[in-house]
């Protein structure tokens, strides 16, 4: 567990003590150890321990050394440690303990049939509890379905000088010109001692060389505290951020301050009223953003009484005067018994995002998303790779910039290594790939979209195994499916439809003479004319071939699959408004589908052998110099150029696993 790591405002436990201990015994040693660790420096706790070893390999000591080696995130040496202590063990507590841990440590390493094995050897080893093991079994194959379920994005850590081999976490962009973020390169002396502290940056991003980051001054980093988790309202006049100081028996309690941007400058931070920060919790890793038309929203994690157990995540309103309104817990489908941390609402999507640990998760902390104004109805879902991973990720963020950035924070490889451990964070940049397959050739001419492969025979295609069917189908892909303006439903904010694509596909192929009659000349009437027969409707046609391949390939096979869709729009309307119509249109298809001959399909989707991963890429993937204006209707709503950019893309396939 991590909870003792990110009670402190941003992983001060990684900060190295010197260990005391002078008793030449295994038994001073491993006391020694664990006194590290309940200071949550495992640093400290793997060197006595390991002191402990030269006088005793025995199971014990290899316990506590694979206790430590897992709190550093080294996953492999503490399998190791925990297979040397079930080798020598013969204390069933101990012995539990060792294959409880090794369990957890697979799953975070990807390696679910081990995790298997260790739940197996538990209910032999103990079958009093074997509903237990068989509900983490059964959890585990949760995280395993999520492991296979990862979607199309790469993670770069940021260049520059943001990321260390300190903590680096908290990124806080604002719009696409700067990046605040916290980090825990900076120290302090006290008492003829180096303490590491924490302090506030900020670094642009609109910069093509690599960027360098510049300290806050001290109306945000005053030297007497530890400062972190600065967040930026979305329009760029508010930050609320973290500042940290130990009591009198050396707790560190972390509170929440306000900064606004008045005359060019930050001013000096008021700390917020005393139901947010009350006397002796912590409150910490603020999200301020705007509440529309309300105002602004305050989300934050802290420790306060009335929560679920530990840190919960929390919200308040601040109104027009400044103040902030008692704060609320967010509920019971956000909130655990287990620590909730780094809130973020994405007011755009309606979608609230925070880190915790479940065991149906990844393993460690991971990534959960739930609509906010519906997350009393409706269930949070992990994240899947890789915007999770087995190790801790968290503190996940979004600009609202015309360049849309999205960022999480992470101590797997690659972050960088502090002495050899992966105990410490990076911020890294999320961004999509582009998938494409060697054997499609699509070309797109002025004129027509043409498939480079031909059709395969309904009988030769039924005698092929499964593997070969997804290969037979993936040649003729990407499969573009186009859409009217704004539909299906103009005007509506709702990211679900009842309308189905074949009725969609075949009302807007009836506007073709009016589309045309909209363009000022023959070689633009021509242009669009084309777009009608040989995008439009061609696709809506290979559809239909590919929708029979695609039960086929179901109803023949005991394997399912899994179809990355994303979602584009012009630029026509606002960005939120995009991505929401982009969801809808994907929609669209699933009700195809859902209704195709006379339900057929349904019903294999209803057996989940039928997965979508829907990608709602909005207006992102746009070209540039697509018109936006309203004032000329045959320019942003009836050119080709337009047209082209209102569609949803069948971009890959694959075998479920």
């Amino acid at each position: 567990m991590v909870k003792g790591t990110l009670y402190t405002l941003a992983f001060l436990a990684f900060i190295l003590y010197g260990s005391n201990a002078r008793a030449q015994s295994k038994t001073a040693y491993l006391k020694a150890g664990d006194e590290c660790l309940n200071r949550n420096d495992p640093f400290c706790a793997l060197s006595n321990y390991r002191l402990a070893l030269e006088y005793s390999e025995d199971a014990e000591v290899y316990l506590h050394i694979a206790s430590a080696e897992k709190m550093l995130h080294n996953y492999k040496e503490a399998l190791t440690w925990y297979q040397r202590c079930l080798g020598k063990s013969k204390d069933p507590e101990e012995t539990k303990t060792a294959l409880l841990a090794s369990a957890d440590l697979y799953k975070r390493l990807g390696d679910f049939a081990a995790a298997d094995k260790c739940f197996d050897a538990l209910t032999t080893n103990d079958p009093s509890n074997e509903k237990k093991w068989q509900q983490l079994k059964s959890d585990y194959k949760k995280a395993e379905q999520l492991y296979h379920d990862s979607v199309a994005f790469e993670l770069f850590p940021l260049a520059g000088d943001i990321n260390t081999a300190y903590s680096d976490f908290a990124p806080a962009p604002v719009g696409d010109s700067v990046l605040f973020y916290s980090s825990l390169r900076f120290f302090l002396f006290e008492n003829n001692q180096k303490v590491a502290t924490s302090r506030i940056s900020s670094v642009p991003t609109n910069q093509a060389l690599l960027p360098k980051s510049k300290t806050l001054n001290e109306s945000i980093n005053q030297a007497a505290f530890n400062k972190a988790n600065a967040s930026v309202s979305p329009d760029e006049k508010i930050m609320v951020f973290t500042r940290c100081l130990y009591d009198e028996h050396g707790k560190l309690i972390c509170s929440l301050y306000e900064s606004q941007f008045l005359n060019g400058m930050w001013q000096d931070a008021i700390k917020l009223n005393g139901q947010i920060n009350p006397p002796g919790k912590t409150s910490t890793q603020p999200c301020i953003t705007t509440n529309k038309s309300e105002g602004h929203l305050l989300l934050f994690s802290s420790n306060k009484s009335g929560g679920e157990g530990g840190m919960d995540i929390w919200w308040s309103k601040r109104k027009a005067n400044g103040q902030y309104e008692s704060p609320g817990n967010v509920g019971k489908e956000i909130n655990s018994p287990n620590d909730e941390w780094s809130p973020f609402y994405d007011v755009e999507l309606d979608s609230l995002y925070f880190s915790t640990e479940k065991e149906e998760g990844l393993g460690a902390l991971d990534l959960y998303s739930i609509s906010f104004s519906n997350r009393n109805t409706t269930k949070a879902r992990g994240l899947p790779p890789p915007f999770n991973s087995g190790y801790n990720d968290l503190y996940y963020s979004r600009s609202y910039g015309e360049k849309v950035q999205q960022y999480l924070v992470s101590n797997r490889p690659p972050a960088i290594r502090l002495n050899g451990s992966s105990c410490c964070y990076d911020i890294f940049r999320l961004q999509p790939v582009t998938i494409k397959t060697d054997t499609v050739l699509t070309v797109i001419s002025d004129q027509k979209e043409i498939s480079g492969h031909a059709p395969v025979n309904a009988k030769e295609f039924a005698q092929l195994n499964i593997q070969q069917k997804i290969d037979k189908i993936k040649l003729n892909f990407p499969l573009r499916l186009y859409f009217d303006n704004d539909h299906p439903d103009p005007r509506s904010m709702l990211k679900t439809t009842d309308k189905r694509y074949d009725v969609l596909a075949e009302n807007y192929l009836l506007r073709t003479s009016e589309y045309t009659a909209k363009q000022k000349n023959d070689s633009l009437k021509g242009l669009i004319t084309g777009f009608f027969s040989d995008s439009v409707s061609a696709n809506y046609n290979r559809l239909e071939a590919f929708t029979e391949q695609l039960y086929e390939t179901l109803n023949s096979q005991t394997a399912g699959v899994k179809i990355t869709i994303q979602g584009s729009a012009s630029p026509l309307a606002e960005r939120r408004y995009n991505l929401i119509l982009s969801s809808r249109r994907i929609e669209s298809l699933m009700n195809y589908w859902k209704s195709w001959k006379d339900g057929l399909m349904n019903t294999l989707l209803q057996t989940n052998k039928l997965e979508i991963v829907f990608i709602p890429a909005g207006e992102e993937q746009s070209p540039t110099g697509i018109s936006d204006n309203l004032n000329d209707l045959s320019k942003s709503v009836y050119s080709k150029e337009a047209a082209l950019e209102r569609r949803i893309e069948l971009v890959d396939i694959s075998i479920l696993k």
